[in-house]
């Protein structure tokens, strides 16, 4: 009798223990399960309600945040996205009612069956557990997921080709409408079908999706975006120009960070149509002046955009950054020297232009509309405008007339600007003298900024923002003598900083200098820009929360960020969030670089005068494009953090070798709170990778 009932005892033991390890999140070993093994080689437990994915979605969502159901689910469907590597016989995946339906339920950490050795995308499978409401700590996004779920593969019966049913038809202005129309973060509840063009193809393709923007033309920029479509069969990316029909429900989404709306449908399908000529021209506007622009403009709600269509005629004063999606902004005014007076935000080139040219005479057809910051600066624009190129600007970028030119050594250069008002310019020309003492950024389209003195180590004097190179000459270096050619200018940022200036300036090399050798202040170490690394001045944004080539397609970036007025050297910095309690990064897109010594370099500032670091790194891409290993700077085994202050900015660089072709992210963190440093806001501009 006891031995019967320590057989029993041990019985309900192994019960309880295996039973405890159900809501373990991590991968973990199930005990020996080929006693209830079914004859096709999955594994069964006791069924539970059979539901679609989408019914287990609904029902999870409707539980508390972080709850788990009291009833056990059996869901039914298709495999469309296989998540990380196997671990321990376990792998994650998402599923949807058809192949194509993206990401609607999630199986965490589900366990293979018998004989298999990885899940795969396509494959029909039913799911048996609890479902679960994941709440995402950081940015509260919803996951509704089964932990630990038994699979049992089944045979594909075809049901799962069956793309989602048509919507109601709809173009993507009227789209973006009713998406606008939603409450914040809300999804409607009626499907919908959008035609339109394909105007802007955002990041690679992962897992057989990918991001567009689309508009009822060719040329109607940014008007309804299909987040993370899915590509059909056949087709192995998203091309800019073709037109397409996309189905799924609207959602209106709104960045927490900026409150900026995006009118979009996640994981739509897509249908690839032929080519009618949707790139007929927006329909010409009424006539103005820029100067007629801003009054207009002004006369505008906040953030409103102008019922009715302009076309602005004028000159283009000042280019802003480099080409992305063949759009580039510049600004315009009624004469060549006008200086900023209308802004065209992210305008298209027209067919056979490469890039926009100061001087050139425009003319630019769209909505006005009033952009205003959150340090209430206002700025009159036309987003994604129509360009006609009425009179090329030729190869000159100055500006104005040069009449007689008077000589000043930089220190009188200074003076003289801060006798002029705000944002003014000179009316006289100015021929500054002195040495290059720091060099701002890579070089593009033959520009690059630098700052002067009237001696070697005179540090920052006088700036030449944008200074054109002379012929024969590849990029700028500390040391050099130079004469600079052009009008004052006293720019004044949002916190009242002060910067004199010369815009687009015309230079001539007096003396070689020593190749910047020795006491180099600029980032790097002197070797070869890598030309991989894109936007590492942040003078190119795609909105005001994400800066062009800033964003990683893996997990390396976390960081929330927005665009600065607070510049190192340009127009704009990047300023990460405040960490909180968990690290955040700062990441770029992915790069490949070929083995050798890199360095990577940047200048930070933090925000408060309370204790604060940043640490710069990189991190190795797996074949599949996930997170390998994190690299930072050490000193011997010590973690080497870089302490920042407020009133200054902070040349932060760190050396890395690479032995093999590589793909990876460099990094920016911004530290959580510690003994060391305070959670707060940093900037982060001129960002440089050069290789050895």
């Amino acid at each position: 009798m006891k031995k019967t009932f320590k057989v029993f005892a041990l019985m309900l033991l192994t019960a309880f223990a295996f039973s405890s390890c159900v809501d373990v999140p991590a991968p973990f070993n199930l005990p020996d399960k080929s006693s209830s093994t079914s004859g096709d080689g999955g594994s069964s437990t006791n069924e539970g309600t059979p539901v679609t994915c989408a019914q287990a979605a609904e029902l999870t969502k409707a539980l508390a945040d972080g709850a788990t159901s009291t009833e056990t689910y059996t869901i039914t469907g298709y495999i469309t996205e296989v998540i990380g590597d196997v671990s321990r016989n376990q792998q994650t995946f998402w599923m949807a009612d058809t192949k194509d339906g993206g990401r609607v339920f999630e199986a965490y950490w589900a366990n293979l069956p018998d004989g298999v050795t990885a899940f795969t995308a396509g494959t029909k499978v039913k799911i048996t557990g609890k479902l679960m409401k994941y709440v995402n700590a950081n940015n509260g996004n919803v996951t509704p997921e089964m932990k630990n779920a038994t699979v049992e593969i089944l045979a594909d019966d075809g049901s799962g080709d069956t793309p989602a049913p048509a919507g109601t038809e709809v173009t993507c202005a009227k789209a973006a409408e009713l998406a606008k129309a939603l409450a914040d973060g809300a999804t409607s509840t009626e499907t919908y079908t959008i035609t339109g063009y394909i105007t802007e193809v955002v990041g690679s393709v992962s897992k057989n999706q990918q991001t567009f923007w689309m508009a009822d033309t060719k040329d109607g920029g940014k008007v309804f975006e299909a987040y993370w479509a899915n590509l059909p069969e056949g087709v192995t990316a998203f091309t800019v120009g073709t037109k397409v029909k996309i189905t799924g429900k609207l959602m209106k989404y709104v960045n927490a960070t900026s409150g900026q709306v995006t009118p979009e449908i996640k994981n739509p399908t897509v249908e690839i149509l032929p080519d009618d000529g949707g790139n007929t021209p927006a329909p010409a506007g009424t006539e103005i002046t820029c100067a007629k622009a801003v009054e207009l403009t002004a006369a505008l709600a906040d953030g409103a955009t102008s019922t009715e269509t302009y076309t602005v005629t004028g000159y283009i004063t000042e280019v802003i950054g480099n080409v992305s999606r063949n759009q580039q902004t510049f600004w315009m005014a009624d004469t060549k020297d006008g200086g900023r007076v209308f802004e065209a935000y992210w305008a298209n080139l027209p067919e056979g232009v490469t890039a926009f040219t100061v001087g050139a005479k425009v003319k630019i057809t769209g909505q006005l509309m009033k952009y205003v910051n959150a340090s209430g600066q206002m700025t009159p624009e036309i987003k994604n405008a129509t360009v006609e190129i009425v009179e090329d600007g030729g190869d000159d970028p100055t500006p104005g007339p040069q009449g007689e030119v008077r000589e000043v050594p930089c220190s009188e250069a200074r003076l003289i600007t801060e006798t002029l008002n705000d944002g003014a310019t000179s009316a006289e020309t100015y021929a500054v003298t002195g040495y290059i003492t720091e060099v701002i950024g890579n070089v593009s389209r033959n520009q690059q900024t630098f700052w002067m003195a009237d001696t070697k180590d005179g540090g920052q004097v006088f700036e030449a923002y944008w200074a054109n190179l002379p012929t024969g000459v590849s990029a700028f270096v500390v040391g050099m003598k130079v004469k600079i050619t052009g009008q004052l200018l006293k720019y004044v940022n949002a916190s009242g900083q002060m910067t004199p200036e010369i815009k687009n300036a015309e230079v001539v090399i007096l003396e070689k200098g020593d190749d910047g050798s020795g006491d180099e202040p600029t980032p790097g170490t002197g070797g070869d820009p890598v030309t991989d690394l894109v936007n590492g001045d942040f003078e190119s944004w795609v909105n005001d929360a994400e800066a062009t080539g800033w964003k990683s397609a893996c997990s390396a970036s976390n960081a929330a960020y927005s665009k600065s007025e607070d510049a190192h050297g340009g127009t704009y910095a990047c300023q990460i969030a405040a960490p909180g309690a968990a690290n955040k990064r700062l990441a770029t897109q992915e790069l490949t670089l070929e083995a050798g010594t890199y360095t990577f370099s940047f200048y930070a500032k933090s925000t408060t005068a309370n204790a604060s670091q940043t640490r710069p790194g990189h991190v190795t891409l797996k074949a599949d494009g996930s997170v390998d290993t994190y690299y930072y700077p050490k000193n011997g085994t010590e973690s080497v953090y870089f302490n920042l202050k407020n009133d200054e900015w902070t040349l932060v660089t760190y050396d890395f070798e690479l032995t093999d072709r590589t793909t990876l992210c460099l990094i920016v963190m911004n530290p959580k709170n510690s003994t060391y440093s305070v959670s707060q806001d940093i900037l982060v501009d001129d960002a440089t990778l050069t290789k050895k």
